[in-house]
């Protein structure tokens, strides 16, 4: 108790409590309302972008869907084999065109065909009455018979409605009219969409053992879609209420049945909808109330901590020299100067030092590897304090400009049966000696990474020495790509030229692997007024309306003006992948007459692990050159058989009084100078001269059967004008009608 009463009278004790004080509590209390502060607001700002995201693929999600059953409906009101006459005359290709399709989207449960007016209805399943129609879709469902067959019957735009079948299960009926144009819809096509499946493909968005829910509304705030049911009544009670308030995107917080909710919701302007996500405020914001717990404690355990460090240093500090002080007074009468112990301690550091400088002798290895990572961190203000670092393992630079290349190793196992060393020393042999250089090790991502000292003037050389460095490291069996930086004369940027190196490097999908590139080659370039949106839309059509030819060549137009531009990394990624895509959606965009024998999906999958720009050439002409021979082998048999049908309908109905050419092309969903134009090249004779040539044969019988005058048998093949009638029949037996009876009934008696 005297020795603690003394320690406190002394002002060395008084002023080391303080300094420890201050050096252990202040740091604490910085960090405690930092964490208060910046960090929370910072997570509470990452919460709510993260729900926003889940959200908005959501809603990027349910948009896609229905721009493909858009896209799908106008395929099958264009399809050949999906007019009004497959539907009467054909009706097992209509169900097989329909069980195709359904096969194309993967949320697809069945498409329905419906002809308005009719009994009939089309499924991928077969044709059904309407007296057994859907048994597992509506029978006791909240979707009556009535106003089924009200919607397809009578529905003159795109209608979505939610249906809940008899075994609880989910399904989103898109109801679309389908007619050239849709002022007189004469058919109807359901597509029924499981909601299930649906809701599976983004359900990363709703974690299941957590009060959350995501819901969707059509644009008259009718629900479409809910990932859990709503036991709770939340939905009408309160959403809808907020959805008309809003009228928009917004966030905000509920109270329902005693909880607190926290309410995200997005529209989409594409198609109306809105998309809300609901979650237990507990649930949201339990990171954040983690991080509040765990700064709490965090910080109870520093001040206890705190509070040991100040103990522990008193008294391997303190109480040392105090009892020093103590021994000096017993045995002699020296002054009780505890600062003077303070040299015995510098004493003791200075051997540490002389302790650790003979360790690290052993270690130079590590130390040039830790020293050039440091370089890196730009650890470094200037030239004079990274020579002092390197100084004792010999790293020292003398010239005026920095320079980084990333050496980007394609096959590290490669390298690792040549050895890491021997690589270095292939490239380091070919440097001019004129660079001062050293390379770190950074094979965990594939690299090494060579740092130049050099004069300005010495820069092309150096760029020309990596020409030989990939020549020689190709020999050894090492593909490689070089990023190299600009040029800066101060140490303390060199990690901004490490940054620039990789930049450099990323660009080898435009350069091609196996070359140098430079950050200043692509530091300049930005894409203002860059015309490979308009390029790919073009493309885009082309390839929908099948037009191989003029696809291909918007294709090699918009690769060779990625390459020959030099366009950003990101703009040559987005047109990039949409092609891939355009190509993923071409199955849809062809004739369903044909299109479920295509087979190249093994060469679209092959195309998304291109590399290089001209990776992707070369893998995407082998999907032109398999799409054009396809479609050169079946559009040849696709016509023979419209054809076919063609001429029977006209046998069976060109002698009919109202029969039409054009008529006859709505028959076939097509213009009348297209239906012209294929049966030309097919039959080798105009349309019109076939009719010409059946109504002649039938007048030919007429006039030998039969004691009708020529007014009544022109009445009986058709609309015919008598005096254009007579002269086409004079043309084509030499005769006129009454001529060409009486010639053959005088043959007749003559032959009696």
């Amino acid at each position: 108790m005297n020795s603690l009463f003394l320690s406190v009278r002394s002002t060395l004790f008084r002023k080391t409590m303080l300094l420890y004080s201050f050096a252990v509590f202040i740091p604490i209390v910085v960090f405690f309302l930092f964490c208060y502060s910046a960090v929370y607001h910072s997570f509470e700002k990452e919460i709510y972008t993260s729900n926003i995201n889940k959200l908005n693929t959501v809603k990027n999600v349910y948009d896609v869907k229905i721009s493909e059953l858009r896209t799908l409906t106008e395929k099958i009101d264009g399809s050949p084999s999906m007019t009004m006459f497959q539907i009467q005359n054909h009706p097992d290709g209509v169900v097989s065109t329909l069980s195709f399709l359904t096969r194309l989207l993967d949320p697809l449960s069945d498409i329905f065909l419906y002809e308005r007016g009719s009994n009939k209805l089309f499924s991928s399943s077969g044709t059904f009455f309407f007296s057994h129609v859907l048994p597992n879709y509506i029978a006791s469902s909240d979707l009556e018979f009535e106003e089924f067959y009200s919607l397809v019957n009578h529905s003159d735009s795109a209608i979505i409605r939610r249906v809940i079948s008899p075994n609880d299960q989910s399904y989103l009926f898109y109801f679309s009219p389908l007619s050239p144009n849709f002022s007189n819809p004469s058919r109807t096509v359901v597509f029924v969409i499981d909601n299930e499946k649906l809701k599976q493909l983004f359900n990363f968005s709703v974690q299941e053992d957590a009060n959350e829910n995501v819901l969707v509304f059509d644009k008259d705030l009718q629900l479409l879609s809910s990932f859990v049911p709503d036991s709770k009544g939340v939905i009408y009670n309160h959403i809808s209420p907020l959805l008309k308030q809003h009228n928009g995107d917004f966030s905000d917080t509920i109270h329902a049945d005693g909880q607190k909710l926290y309410v995200i919701a997005l529209h989409s302007e594409a198609t109306g909808y809105y998309y809300v996500k609901i979650t237990d405020m507990q649930y949201a914001m339990k990171s954040l109330i983690q991080i509040k717990d765990w700064v709490i404690v965090v910080t109870a355990l520093l001040f206890t901590i705190g509070a040991v460090i100040i103990i522990l240093g008193l008294k391997f500090n303190y109480f040392p020299i105090q009892k020093i002080a103590l021994q000096l007074k017993a045995y002699s009468n020296t002054r009780n100067d505890e600062l003077g112990t303070i040299e015995r301690a510098i004493g003791d550091l200075n051997q540490l030092q002389v302790d650790y400088r003979n360790f690290t002798e052993h270690s130079e290895d590590a130390l040039y590897e830790n020293l050039l990572l440091s370089v890196l961190n730009s650890s470094f203000n200037n030239l004079q304090s990274l020579n002092s670092a390197g100084k004792r393992i010999g790293v020292f630079f003398s010239k005026s400009e920095f320079c980084i290349a990333s050496i980007y190793i394609e096959d590290v196992h490669i390298l690792n049966k040549i050895g890491y060393s021997d690589v270095v020393k292939s490239i380091a042999g070919n440097i001019p000696k004129s660079v001062e250089c050293q390379f770190k090790n950074l094979l965990f991502n594939q690299q090494i990474v060579g740092i130049f000292c050099l004069e300005r003037e010495n820069y092309r050389d150096l760029i020309q020495a990596f020409e030989a460095i990939l020549q020689q490291l190709l020999e050894l069996g090492v593909l490689a790509t070089v990023g190299v930086s600009d040029l800066n004369e101060k140490p303390s940027l060199i990690g901004k030229l490490y940054l620039q190196s990789r930049e450099a490097l990323e660009y080898k999908m435009l350069y091609s692997i196996g070359s140098t590139i430079e950050y200043r080659q692509i530091s300049h370039i930005t894409d203002t007024e860059a015309p490979l949106p308009e390029m790919l839309r073009t493309f885009g059509e082309h390839l929908s309306d099948l037009k191989i030819e003029k696809a291909q060549k918007s294709f090699y137009e918009m690769m060779n003006y990625m390459k020959t531009n030099k366009c950003t990394l990101y703009t040559c990624r987005y047109v990039c992948f949409d092609i891939i895509q355009y190509f993923k959606r071409l199955s849809i965009l062809l004739d369903t007459a044909y299109s479920n024998t295509l087979d190249y999906g093994f060469d679209i999958l092959e195309i998304e692990n291109f590399q290089t720009v001209d990776d992707l050439i070369e893998l995407i002409e082998q999907v032109f050159q398999k799409i054009s021979d396809f479609l050169n082998s079946h559009k040849k048999q696709q016509s023979d058989q419209l054809i076919e049908e063609i001429l029977q309908y006209i046998n069976e109905n060109g002698l009919k009084y109202e029969f039409q050419i054009s008529s006859l092309a709505d028959r076939f969903s097509m213009s009348v100078q297209y239906l012209r134009s294929i049966f030309k090249t097919h039959t080798g004779q105009t349309l019109s001269e076939y009719v010409n040539s059946l109504k002649i044969e039938k007048a030919k019988e007429l006039l030998l059967t039969t004691n009708d005058s020529l007014a009544v048998i022109v009445q009986k093949i058709g609309k015919i004008d008598v005096t254009n009638f007579s002269r086409g029949f004079k043309k084509e037996t030499g005769l006129t009608p009454g001529a060409y009876r009486l010639a053959h009934q005088e043959n007749k008696k003559k032959d009696e």
